[in-house]
């Protein structure tokens, strides 16, 4: 059994890198590139790795899943309203599955995401954001993102 050190630790480490994945969307849509697929993965990523720190930080141990919905459930059920709109994680789930594989594949309805749906997906990120960035009636007093905090304001 863990302890809550090695929580904490563990937590922190899926906030880590969630960071990276926001960092590397805001950079892409900041120099106007292109690489639509690789902002929505990134966005995806940044969501699931979110919803997975927070479930780390309060002692559930996250499912193998890329699935926002079932993470978010999970995150909800714990007493975390998680802000996304069953849209935005189906729209999340759906280009997950398009940037690992061919679009051949028929991920997103449509097939590879555009301008629209990286600009979406970044709407989404910074909604997440925000809401873990934010002291609000849909969170505890607990602090799940300090690291997070101090990296984004300096």
């Amino acid at each position: 059994m863990k302890n809550n050190k090695q929580i904490v630790e563990i937590a922190e480490n899926w906030l880590t890198f969630a960071l990276d994945d926001y960092k590397i969307v805001d950079k892409l849509i900041s120099d106007g590139e292109t690489f639509y697929r690789t902002i929505c993965f990134h966005s995806q990523q940044y969501v699931e790795k979110i919803l997975k720190g927070i479930l780390e930080h309060i002692g559930s141990i996250p499912p193998k899943t890329h699935d926002i919905q079932i993470l978010a459930r999970l995150v909800d059920q714990k007493g975390f309203k998680v802000p996304l709109t069953k849209e935005e994680m189906v729209f999340l789930k759906s280009v997950y599955i398009e940037s690992r594989y061919p679009p051949d594949v028929g991920l997103l309805p449509k097939g590879e995401p555009d301008m629209h749906d990286a600009e979406y997906a970044y709407k989404i990120i910074k909604k997440i954001k925000k809401w873990i960035t934010t002291d609000n009636d849909n969170r505890d007093n607990d602090n799940v993102d300090n690291e997070h905090k101090k990296d984004e304001n300096s």
